[in-house]
């Protein structure tokens, strides 16, 4: 009996199929046997190139050329591997891959743009709004949205960078976006703190209800100099340490103009400590500061930063 080999391919498994009429080479030296058919229903570019005939589509393929190597067309890719591997995946009918960063997202959004690939290009861009993304680096989602003429996305990420003060650590992707438009999220930044903040300062937007509340009640704590018209159109003396709540609220709105700001518990655990100098705020001032906080402040800073718009050219 013959001894049983096993045939050894340079090819990356799962693209090594021996009925594959391209060869693809990346720049580290990686090869990729794939099927002409896939490659030409995902990008428009490569259809000219490899059913066309032409060997220099667009001016964004300078360098690209097919030439022939065993009995198959074969392309050098200036791509790596891993990118190359993960934009393949999306062009066959697999699972997508798993794109665990920024980077990966961003490679393979590079490579799907300069390929023409725009279908698969919005497969991709619902993985640049993660949450996590999102919550620990919106600015380099917004850079890497609006790069790539994604505007849903864009505007998302810029009310992500609310939650971060105006002036953050630089990042990379900036790069890649105009001066402009970095000045433009500064603006809208700037426009939704001002906005955030005319909330600490008026409060026709408390509900009929909160002359109710312990801070307009309360006789005994020391009174702010200034007093205060709500929404039943009467003037009311505020306790000062509430006033200095919103002042501090101020500030802190300032630098990050967002409804999670107000929730911060050292900023609330000053007002409470303030109010339990006082018999009657001890008692009332948790209840009514958590209504006042989770029901109306937090929704009045979103609807007042909402109402701000991003003007951004696309």
């Amino acid at each position: 009996m013959s001894a049983l080999t096993l045939e050894v391919t340079p090819f990356r498994s799962p693209f090594d199929d021996q009925d594959a009429d391209v060869t693809l080479h990346t720049s580290d030296g990686a090869q990729f046997a794939v099927h002409k058919l896939f490659l030409t229903m995902s990008s428009p570019f490569l259809k000219r190139c490899l059913v066309l005939g032409s060997s220099s589509p667009s001016p964004a393929f300078e360098g690209l050329a097919v030439r022939q190597e065993g009995g198959r067309d074969a392309i050098d890719l200036v791509e790596d591997g891993v990118t190359t591997e993960r934009v393949l995946q999306y062009c066959y009918p697999f699972s997508n891959p798993i794109l665990e960063n920024l980077d990966d997202i961003q490679a393979v959004l590079e490579m799907m743009r300069k390929f023409g690939m725009k279908g698969m290009m919005n497969r991709v861009r619902s993985l640049l709004v993660q949450p996590s993304f999102l919550e620990e680096e919106p600015l380099r989602v917004f850079a890497i949205a609006y790069r790539f003429g994604f505007q849903a996305e864009t505007r998302l990420a810029a009310q992500y960078t609310l939650r971060s003060p105006m002036f953050g650590p630089y990042v990379k992707e900036l790069e890649h976006i105009p001066a402009s438009v970095y000045h433009k999220l500064l603006q809208y930044h700037r426009k939704c703190s001002v906005a955030a903040c005319s909330l600490t300062s008026d409060f026709s937007w408390f509900p009929a209800f909160a002359s109710r509340w312990v801070w307009f009640q309360c006789d005994d704590c020391v009174h702010h100099s200034l007093s205060w018209p709500l929404a039943d159109g009467k003037i009311y003396e505020v306790n000062a340490w509430f006033i200095e709540y919103m002042e501090r609220a101020r500030e802190a709105l300032r630098e990050r103009p967002c409804a999670k700001v107000v929730t911060d518990p050292l900023l609330i655990a000053e007002a409470l400590d303030a109010a339990a100098a006082c018999h009657m705020c001890r008692s009332a001032a948790y209840l009514d500061l958590s209504t006042l906080i989770g029901d109306h402040f937090t929704a009045e800073v979103e609807k007042a930063t909402e109402a701000v718009e991003l003007d951004i050219p696309f």
